[in-house]
């Protein structure tokens, strides 16, 4: 457990939006993360906003009997923990089928997100996210996500997530306060 993580806060006012034809719910779990979540035809795409978390291999995962964080499966290199600057939160998607709620363990997702200013206006410099195919540590093919680490000062943001060539946008706003443990995905 880490102590004094950044989170995504209760103040998300409704201060997250979906824009296109697609309709979106956010849960605020309490334990330190958002998620948002959405239909796109015959998917689900869950939106999670979290404490940055450690990334290992599969080599690691056995030989040093880790059984928290997340699983490198695929896709780009992880931005570590460790990094400088070091990255503050974990930005990722699931994508499930919509019907059966199973998690979609091949999706070609694409990540990015650019600040915006207090009127809501994108500013600033967009910023697409390198997608690492992972799972949690322990949960499976049915924990697969997509994303990465990232650096997301306190503010307000447009995050666009495209999965197979559909597109959703999401608004949300991020703040800093300590907190216990990261362990609010619920991984299905």
């Amino acid at each position: 457990m880490r102590k004094n993580s950044l989170f995504i806060s209760c103040r998300i006012f409704i201060a997250f939006a979906c824009s296109g034809a697609f309709a979106c719910s956010q849960v605020n779990t309490g334990k330190g993360h958002v998620m948002i979540d959405t239909i796109m035809g015959d998917l689900k795409i869950e939106l999670h906003v979290l404490p940055a978390e450690p990334f290992f291999k599969k080599e690691q995962v056995a030989a040093d009997k880790v059984t928290e964080g997340m699983l490198v499966v695929g896709g780009a290199k992880p931005l570590a923990l460790n990094s400088k600057p070091a990255p503050n939160h974990h930005l990722v998607a699931h994508v499930f089928d919509a019907k059966t709620g199973k998690a979609i363990t091949n999706a070609k997702v694409s990540i990015g997100f650019q600040p915006l200013s207090e009127k809501g206006i994108k500013s600033g410099n967009p910023v697409k996210v390198p997608i690492v195919i992972m799972q949690a540590i322990g949960k499976g093919e049915q924990s697969t996500h997509y994303g990465n680490n990232v650096i997301m000062p306190d503010g307000s943001y447009s995050v666009a997530v495209a999965v197979m060539g559909n597109k959703v946008s999401f608004k949300i706003s991020l703040s800093s306060a300590p907190v216990d443990s990261m362990k609010g995905m619920d991984m299905h």
